[in-house]
């Protein structure tokens, strides 16, 4: 009787950080010290060079890496600028990458920690180069406060546009998180970004994210489309999100809190820096999301936008409205008085709400924008409007409101309109 053929094993798979996978390379096949104790910039650098050099062959397109850059467990320390991808001017050296993922193995299991001892610098800078870009999986913290995450520049011919961050967290000390650029008389496409189940922490002297970071540059208002979707955003001071230029902004689910009371902190800060908006892009959206904020010096939004449309749905933001200074709270703050007497339409629905809200108006009539508030619940406030009431106004002359199905506390409060 034969006996059975002996069972052979498949042709093996890959090992990990061998270097011979054909669709990755990971940091530690490079030398990367996933301890922390060593600086791992040359070996990031390396894994860099490897996944940018691995092109697809046409016709797929020759500019498409065919390898992922992987960071397996542990901490890994950085400690010079653009170690993450190289900064390459993209116009006149090899024009745009199309397509490029870096990925660990879930925030706090795969952590970047940014310490250079030089000043202001950036973590990584993708200038006229990268595009479709999908970042997942990692925790990136800095100790240098004067650092930031990464700044982008486009333009017309070399758009930087598609970035994806998911499951990605961000701490520590930062002067600013992202920040969007480009010349000032071309086109630019720093556009169609998202964050999905991300985390930001930390401090951010500027903010985290910056639109239109050169607010005389018109052309920024192209800078658009936004996504955060079920994010946990709780920092300790700073601006989450800071509108130059550009926008047409959502925000959908998720917690969002600023976690030192005793510091100023800002959710979505609207400046007044540009004076002249394309129709487009004045939008910010919010659905579904508990704002928690834990001082008076803490806003989920400052507005000085004079146009667009600004919407909040089935938001609370009334954590700590039983605490003692709930009442002087001022939130929700608008200014219609920044560019003419004219604000942007302003939409609350089904919200619950602290403290009370502020708008700064004129001595005129507001020619445009308006504050609408429908099944909400003003939670410190018994009146809708008034000096003692939930909206106020700090000009001569009111804006345009109106409430409507509205509980002031546990009551229903009148419905007013203005004009009337």
């Amino acid at each position: 009787m034969s006996r059975p053929a002996r069972w052979r094993p498949a042709a093996p798979a890959y090992a990990a950080g061998a270097g011979d996978d054909p669709y990755s390379v990971d940091v530690i096949s490079k030398g990367a010290d996933p301890t922390g104790a060593t600086p791992s910039d040359t070996a990031f650098r390396a894994a860099a060079a490897e996944v940018l050099a691995s092109f697809q062959a046409a016709p797929i397109s020759g500019a498409i890496p065919k390898k992922v850059l992987v960071i397996p467990p542990g901490t890994y320390l950085l400690t010079q600028p653009d170690s993450l991808l190289p900064s390459v001017d993209g116009a006149g050296n090899g024009g745009i990458i199309d397509g490029i993922a870096i990925t660990g193995y879930g925030k706090r299991l795969s952590r970047i920690v940014y310490s250079p001892s030089t000043n202001d610098t950036t973590l990584w800078t993708n200038y006229q180069r990268y595009k479709n870009v999908r970042i997942s999986g990692l925790t990136f913290t800095s100790t240098n406060a004067t650092s930031s995450f990464c700044y982008a520049y486009s333009s017309a011919s070399y758009g930087v546009q598609d970035t994806w961050y998911t499951d990605v967290e961000w701490r520590g000390s930062w002067k600013r998180g992202i920040g969007l650029d480009g010349p000032t008389t071309t086109s630019n496409l720093n556009s169609e970004m998202g964050w999905d189940h991300c985390q930001v922490g930390g401090t951010y002297s500027d903010a985290f994210l910056v639109i239109g970071m050169t607010s005389s540059a018109s052309q920024q208002d192209q800078f658009l489309n936004f996504w955060f979707r079920d994010c946990k955003i709780e920092f300790q001071s700073g601006v989450f999100v800071k509108n130059i230029r550009g926008g047409s902004m959502n925000f959908t689910g998720g917690s969002y809190i600023l976690t030192d009371a005793a510091a100023a902190g800002t959710f979505f800060q609207l400046t007044p820096d540009a004076t002249s908006r394309a129709d487009s892009m004045m939008r910010l959206y919010a659905q579904g999301i508990r704002f928690e904020v834990r001082g008076t010096g803490h806003k989920v939004i400052d507005s000085n936008w004079y146009k667009g449309t600004i919407t909040f749905v089935s938001c609370d933001d009334t954590a700590h409205s039983f605490k003692s200074w709930a009442a002087s709270a001022v939130p929700h703050v608008y200014a219609f008085n920044a560019n003419g007497n004219r604000g942007p339409m302003v939409r609350y629905l089904d919200c619950q709400l602290m403290g009370s809200h502020s708008v700064a108006t004129g001595s005129t009539p507001t020619t445009a924008g308006k504050i609408f508030y429908e099944g909400c619940r003003f939670i410190n406030m018994a009146a809708a409007t008034g000096t003692s009431g939930f909206l106020r106004w700090t000009g001569t002359v009111a804006p345009r409101y109106e409430v409507k199905d509205c509980l002031g506390g546990a009551v229903y409060v009148a419905d007013v309109k203005n004009p009337a």
